[in-house]
């Protein structure tokens, strides 16, 4: 019976550090976007962006932007930089207003003035990532 004990506990244990090797730790990816927060811009809030291993093809947040503030979206993933992770702010229509994706390259952070007080989509999808792990920050200047 004892034997049977110690075998169970071993294959249990085991099956959790490997279902622990696999998780998404988005704290150290905002900890760092943190770092990276433009000059003059105060920090605002962060996004844990965890595609679950693949399994989850986009994380979609929503937020309140204000009009004639400029914003700063700052982001890393477990690629390296941002690659893999694509960023879309859209507006309240669904219309694309910013990326950090353009021409196949991707960018840490990208900057948008708001043009409308409103309801905007914060859209991560995965592009070639090995991880689908990062996550993102959000910065003001008025």
């Amino acid at each position: 019976m004892k034997k049977h004990l110690v075998t169970l506990l071993f294959f249990l244990a085991t099956g959790i550090s490997f279902a622990a090797f696999g998780q998404c730790n988005s704290d150290l990816y905002s900890e760092k976007s943190m770092k990276n927060i433009a000059p003059g811009f105060l920090y605002e809030k962060s996004y844990r962006v965890d595609g679950k291993g693949g399994r989850t093809a986009k994380v979609e947040y929503t937020c309140i932007l204000s009009k004639d503030t400029n914003y700063s979206f700052t982001m890393n993933s477990k690629d390296g930089g941002s690659n893999g992770m694509v960023f879309s702010l859209f507006d309240q229509q669904r219309n694309k207003v910013a990326s950090n994706f353009i021409n196949n390259k991707f960018f840490t952070g990208i900057q948008y003035k708001c043009n409308a007080t409103g309801i905007y989509f914060l859209n991560f999808t995965f592009q070639d990532s090995q991880s689908h792990c990062g996550a993102a920050v959000l910065a003001f200047r008025r």
